[in-house]
């Protein structure tokens, strides 16, 4: 899980923290590409990926157990 810290980062993504588990990701130019969740599960951690479509609309792009695999959807 990203650290608690201000704008960790992770594959070369900046996480914003919006509340606890969730994270803006953002890209180096600045754009906010996505939202990464935490899900605690019986079992282990998960990580629920969307992509920003459009200001209003994200597209789901999965589920996965280890947070590098979920920042790896926003390459």
């Amino acid at each position: 899980m990203p650290p608690r810290a201000a704008t960790p980062n992770v594959r070369g993504r900046t996480f914003i923290r919006v509340r606890d588990g969730l994270w803006r990701i953002v890209d180096p130019s600045g754009a906010v590409i996505g939202y990464l969740e935490h899900h605690d599960g019986v079992d282990g951690d998960r990580f629920s990926a969307r992509r920003v479509v459009f200001a209003t609309r994200t597209r789901d792009l999965g589920v996965f157990c280890r947070i590098e695999d979920a920042v790896d959807c926003f390459r």
